[in-house]
């Protein structure tokens, strides 16, 4: 069943999100080959630059060179992923370029600028921005997601999306100042990699990676929020769509289309196109003929849009409860 994402049409609502299964030919080849609708490249990282530089400078023979390594390895580093854009832009499906930066400078525009003429169809910004000056309020953060997206969305002409993390005081304020910058769709949310503590060793160890089904629940009120008082973005759901009935689930609160990750490291590159299916079927035994027709029935200005509210903990604990 086809969507319109970032004005793209899409063959299916189903993107492969930004991960491994994105990095190299091989991998974007099966998902087409199973149906992807669209897939975002794996994130090019500014920090990953930084790190190569910085360890080759502190290596015997180099020297004082960690500028000229920076901007050797940068170049390197961002040619190896144009080539991979311009590869995956050739099966057909749109290529969403993701750019994943520690900084709010340039670079910025000049990786998405090169990514548009490499073929891209649109850009991905994967913001975080780590709050650690106490000082700093949430809505002097949250500018800086607005600035970066305002010179990113100025410097390209093909559509850009942000994918937000979740930990924010209002998403819905957050949305419309992106809005107002430039920005055509969000994907809710980012999941990052939390660090976990090994406390025997007392040495810090990465955290499960993989999201888990239940967690769709903190994103589906967010996203029939997003789409009913803000119908101008585009909006993907990216957490917890294990299944076609989380997509569905996604697609009823107003979502244009979801991204997966952790249903194929489970389940196989067969997911993608199970996970289609399983909407058109849907559709057609509720006798829908196309996805806007019940894209956002459930949103926030539904009929049931009272449900997202705390009503609902009335009705689960009422005051005569014994």
């Amino acid at each position: 069943m086809k969507t319109e994402y970032l004005g793209l049409e899409l063959s299916s609502p189903v993107i492969v999100s930004s991960s491994p299964y994105t990095s190299n030919m091989a991998h974007i080849g099966e998902c087409v080959r199973h149906g992807a609708g669209a897939l975002v490249l794996k994130s090019i990282f500014e920090e990953q630059i930084y790190r190569q530089a910085a360890s080759l400078d502190k290596m015997e023979g180099y020297g004082d060179a960690g500028e000229y390594l920076e901007r050797y390895l940068g170049d390197a580093y961002k040619a190896e992923w144009l080539e991979l854009v311009k590869q995956a832009a050739a099966t057909g499906v749109p290529v969403i370029g993701s750019i994943n930066c520690v900084a709010s400078g340039d670079a910025w525009i000049d990786y998405a600028t090169s990514m548009q003429a490499a073929g891209a169809a649109a850009l991905e910004l994967n913001i975080f921005l780590l709050p650690t000056d106490r000082h700093a309020s949430a809505a002097e953060i949250e500018q800086h997601y607005a600035d970066i997206v305002r010179k990113v969305a100025s410097a390209v002409t093909i559509p850009v999306s942000v994918k937000l993390p979740m930990r924010l005081t209002n998403v819905l304020s957050t949305c419309d100042a992106l809005l107002a910058r430039g920005a055509r769709g969000v994907v809710l949310y980012n999941r990052f990699f939390e660090p976990d503590i090994d406390i025997e060793k007392m040495t810090f160890q990465p955290a499960d990676p993989f999201s888990e089904p239940s967690e769709l629940r903190n994103v589906l009120r967010c996203t029939a929020l997003c789409s009913h008082v803000l119908p101008q973005l585009d909006v993907a759901v990216s957490t917890g769509v294990h299944d076609g009935a989380a997509a569905v689930k996604a697609l009823l609160c107003g979502a244009r289309a979801v991204q997966v990750c952790t249903a194929i490291h489970r389940h196989g590159y067969e997911v993608i196109g199970q996970i289609g299916r399983f909407v058109d079927e849907w559709a057609a035994r509720h006798g829908f003929d196309t996805l806007e027709a019940f894209r956002g029935r459930m949103d926030y200005g539904s009929s049931e849009g009272d449900f997202y509210q705390r009503v609902q903990y009335m009705k689960y604990f009422p005051h005569d409860a014994e």
